[in-house]
């Protein structure tokens, strides 16, 4: 409910400020943003209260959700293996929250952006630093749910930029938070956003997105912002304009205000710290809750570190445009119940192939038609003339503003069903590859097998085939793909 607004503005009084921070910081997290949010609300275009004034009220609510916010981001996380509909409900409520800061934010920078002369150079690097903080984790709540990333998202960010450059304070350090020492400039918040956005947001599901943001702050002094391109740089923007970063693939010419983005340097500090996460030395701060092995933490280094080598990654196999359509089900369960071929076998959905390689395939799906398919995902996959189903893993995922998602499929192999025993349970697997003496064949097992090092006893009608871990796994949303090797009779 918006609070009553009057002349004067029910927080302006100094102890009423108190009054409501205070009762903020008893609050749950969720329960504090959903608070925050009508008191911001009542800023946004209220002409009642002067330019200052409407600035230091923004900034104390900004500054007293900082910390539930920040723990709106674990409790995400936590309940993405959790509920679905508590993990939806998180995200309408802080995604919408952000949305409004930077609404607030939007307006000051554009109210101050207008004034002929800048008479409080502080005061604008206070007001950029917060308004580029607010963007960035609005762009963060878009890419939880994979996209797209709003459109003010890089208007908000480049116009700070632009405006702070003018005031000459892109530099100028800034506290955010009274209690606490630690200081940031809109440079540095400019790189990060820019950072950020280069690590291939379509290919990381919330859990690795938040542990590559946590490695960006890591590394943010090592990253380089300049006004030239060097043999270093990776991506370039010109905060002249609207747009986000580009891959830099020629050197743009009639740029206004272009800029220069490098993490060849921080590559090298990644690597150092992938060397140590790879023997379990894990830095204090990285290790999520769901990550207890840190090999989420391993995959997001190795894919961070290949963005930001010195050389653009490059496809190992070339694309090939392929229109079609493809019959798709998503997640093992389902798979299985498909192959099963009973009663409750789901209705596969039916998505338009874009391209292929000698890998994977590119397909486009509605947006409306992808819940519960996040990056990881199982897919089955059977094309309208084809008479056998596939089985391929989700590795990119984005949704477009124009109602599609964008989903990139490698391919596994082909799908087999079969019973096995671990000595505890049966339990329904896959074969990915055909069963030969001295060849290693894959598995797909649902997470809640027993993940021991037994052997794997594989039924079939006559014999029970004894088949013996290799090392080595890789996790999916709902599965695991082991290798194994046929025992000698």
């Amino acid at each position: 409910m918006r609070p009553q607004l009057a002349q004067n503005h029910p927080l302006l009084a100094k102890h009423a400020l108190e009054r409501v921070l205070v009762d903020l910081a008893r609050r749950a997290p969720e329960e504090a943003i959903g608070e925050i949010a009508p008191w911001i609300d009542s800023l946004i275009g209220n002409g009642e209260l002067d330019f200052t004034e409407r600035a230091r009220l923004l900034f104390a609510l900004d500054e007293a959700s900082q910390r539930p916010a920040r723990h709106c981001v674990d409790l995400y996380l936590s309940a993405c293996t959790d509920s679905p509909a508590a993990r939806r409900r998180l995200w309408s409520i802080t995604h919408g929250y952000w949305a409004m800061v930077l609404d607030a934010y939007g307006e000051l920078l554009a109210i101050q952006a207008a004034e002929p002369e800048i008479s409080d150079s502080g005061l604008v690097a206070q007001l950029a630093v917060r308004a580029m903080r607010a963007a960035s984790n609005r762009a963060k709540w878009d890419a939880f749910r994979h996209g797209p990333i709003d459109e003010l998202v890089w208007t908000r960010l480049n116009q700070a930029y632009r405006l702070a450059s003018r005031a000459g304070v892109a530099q100028l350090p800034i506290r955010l938070r009274r209690d606490r020492e630690v200081t940031s400039t809109v440079e540095r918040e400019y790189v990060r956003a820019i950072a950020l956005h280069s690590v291939g947001l379509d290919q990381l599901d919330a859990e690795r997105l938040e542990l590559a943001s946590r490695l960006v702050h890591y590394v943010l002094p090592k990253l380089e912002l300049s006004t030239a391109p060097s043999t270093t740089t990776l991506y370039w923007i010109d905060s002249a304009h609207s747009l986000p970063p580009a891959r830099l693939v020629q050197i743009p010419r009639h740029a206004a205000q272009a800029r220069f983005f490098g993490g060849v340097v921080a590559a090298n500090a990644l690597q150092e710290l992938l060397e140590l996460a790879s023997v379990g030395s894990l830095p204090p701060g990285f290790a999520l809750q769901h990550d207890a092995d840190g090999s989420n933490l391993v995959s997001v280094l190795s894919h961070m570190i290949r963005l930001w080598s010195n050389e653009a990654p490059v496809r190992r196999h070339r694309r090939h445009p392929m229109p079609g359509r493809l019959l798709v089900v998503d997640g093992m369960e389902r798979m299985l119940a498909r192959l099963s071929g009973g009663d409750s076998a789901p209705l596969p959905r039916d998505w338009a192939v874009r391209d292929a390689s000698l890998q994977g395939i590119g397909v486009d799906a509605p947006s409306g038609d992808i819940d519960g398919v996040e990056i990881g995902s199982l897919v089955g996959m059977h094309s309208a003339d084809g008479d056998r189903w596939r089985i391929g893993a989700v590795r990119r995922l984005w949704r477009s503003s124009k109602g599609l998602s964008q989903i990139g499929i490698e391919m596994l192999g082909d799908a087999v069903s079969a019973l096995a025993d671990d000595g505890a349970n049966r339990i329904h697997v896959m074969l990915l590859d055909p069963i030969k003496r001295g060849a290693p064949v894959r598995l797909i097992l649902p997470l809640s097998a027993q993940r021991s090092e037994r052997p794997l006893y594989l039924l079939d009608q006559h014999k029970a085939l004894k088949l013996i871990p290799l090392p080595g796994r890789e996790f999916g949303v709902d599965h695991e793909i082991r290798t194994y090797l046929l025992a000698a009779a």
